[in-house]
């Protein structure tokens, strides 16, 4: 009876054993963080490119899971020869032409050039686009992937996009659609400054909905979902271009980088570029007392001073911080700043006007009327309030192309921009 009962105690033993040690597992996998896998480290490459000819547009920013530059990846699969290789802005970075593959030519597509002729595609059969956005419209990978896929479509050459992760996440949607007449390299579609899409989902909003018409497809990620920024995705951070240099910096990017083409500074070439938004004749600790009155959700300002490169001569301003990501937005606040600035300092803010042509602020912008509202004196909530229609009506095409889940709690799946002066306003159709 004795031994018997042993005997059926040991199961029971087991199986508490077993609990154990897969909730230990668990805890650790938790620990250890999510796993985000590039689409260039898809299962199914290897079967689509063996045998082809590769034509591949990419930079030092685009590795896989493990930190291997894309083009090494893509050629090591079995028979996969590199034809072309194409460049952006900024070119391929510093380490990438001496871990290349012999003969393969490298062209630009940032300048003069800024697509894939018919002929460098000739020797290609699939052209394959790799590249790091960061999630704002004027950054430019993202016009230079809708133009190559352009050539390729008019070359009848296959597409395949391999996605990233958007380092602001997938949920982040700020600023005014483009306007048709301020289309240019720094903008060539309607979608907002901060479109909280990826790279694989932008191309084909582009591919579908504006009419490229590509043979395209996307190589999506595994482990990433839109909730994530880039320190939850455990990927090696790779600066897509010199300014970027963490994987907070698009944050602080999309909101100063927005003062180009006024006589404003946000500390480029400095150690605190893009954190600040500076000149020589503002009282950065008033601007700032009055900036923390509007309690912007997500961000707070002090007052800072930075030497301007070469002269030496000192620029004041307001320094930002971003405390919760996933209530901030930077073009909202860019316009609190700005109009915070016109109203205390009149005509010192300049908005510098070309001879020919829309204003660069226009074109950085997508519109004239937060240039206009802020000369005006509009208050910053009417401005930010104007392009909501917009923003709604891009929200509901860009639902269509999205391929990563929320997997927030059900309870706070509708994000609010929450701006003073503004009824909330929702971030997902």
């Amino acid at each position: 009876m004795a031994v018997g009962a042993a005997g059926r105690r040991w199961p029971f033993a087991l199986a508490i054993l077993a609990a154990v040690v897969l909730a230990a597992a668990l805890m650790a996998a938790l620990a250890h963080g999510p796993e985000v896998y590039p689409g260039v480290d898809g299962l199914e490459l290897a079967d689509t490119l063996t045998g082809r000819r590769i034509g591949v547009v990419t930079h030092q920013a685009a590795v896989s899971h493990d930190g291997r530059l894309t083009t090494l990846v893509l050629t090591s699969l079995p028979d996969v020869q590199l034809s072309a290789l194409f460049a952006p802005e900024h070119g391929l970075g510093d380490d990438a032409p001496g871990s290349l593959p012999a003969r393969a030519p490298i062209y630009s597509l940032f300048g003069r050039v800024t697509q894939p002729t018919r002929r460098m595609l000739s020797g290609v059969d699939v052209l394959v686009i790799d590249l790091q956005d960061v999630g704002v419209r004027p950054f430019t990978y993202g016009s230079t992937m809708a133009l190559a896929m352009e050539a390729a479509h008019r070359a009848g050459k296959p597409v395949i996009v391999l996605d990233r992760p958007n380092p602001m996440g997938g949920s982040l949607v700020d600023g005014p659609v483009l306007e048709p007449q301020f289309r240019s390299f720094i903008g060539m579609y309607p979608i907002p400054y901060v479109h909280g899409m990826t790279i694989g989902e932008l191309a084909q909003l582009y591919n579908r909905a504006f009419g490229i018409g590509a043979d395209l497809r996307v190589v999506p990620m595994r482990g990433w979902n839109r909730q994530m920024l880039w320190a939850d995705t455990g990927l090696p951070w790779v600066n897509p271009s010199p300014g970027l240099l963490t994987g907070d910096s698009p944050f602080y990017y999309a909101t100063t980088g927005a003062i180009d083409g006024t006589n404003l500074w946000n500390g480029v070439s400095t150690d605190s570029r893009f954190q600040v938004i500076l000149a020589p004749w503002i009282d950065g600790a008033r601007l700032a007392e009055r900036l923390n009155g509007y309690r912007l959700p997500g961000v707070i300002f002090s007052g800072s001073s930075v030497p301007l490169p070469f002269t030496k001569k000192i620029w004041s301003g307001v320094r930002l911080q971003v405390t919760d990501p996933s209530t901030y937005r930077p073009l909202t606040t860019t316009v609190y700043v700005l109009a915070e600035i016109r109203k205390m300092y009149g005509n010192h803010l300049v908005f510098r006007l070309p001879r020919h042509g829309p204003p660069l602020f226009d074109q950085v912008w997508g519109t004239r009327q937060v240039r206009l509202g802020i000369l005006r004196g509009d208050d910053a909530a009417t401005i930010v309030a104007r392009w909501q229609p917009g923003l709604q009506k891009f929200l509901a095409l860009r639902q269509q192309y999205l391929l990563y889940p929320d997997v927030r709690p059900p309870e706070t799946r509708n994000p609010q921009t929450i701006v003073p002066g503004i009824r909330a306003v929702s971030l997902r159709k």
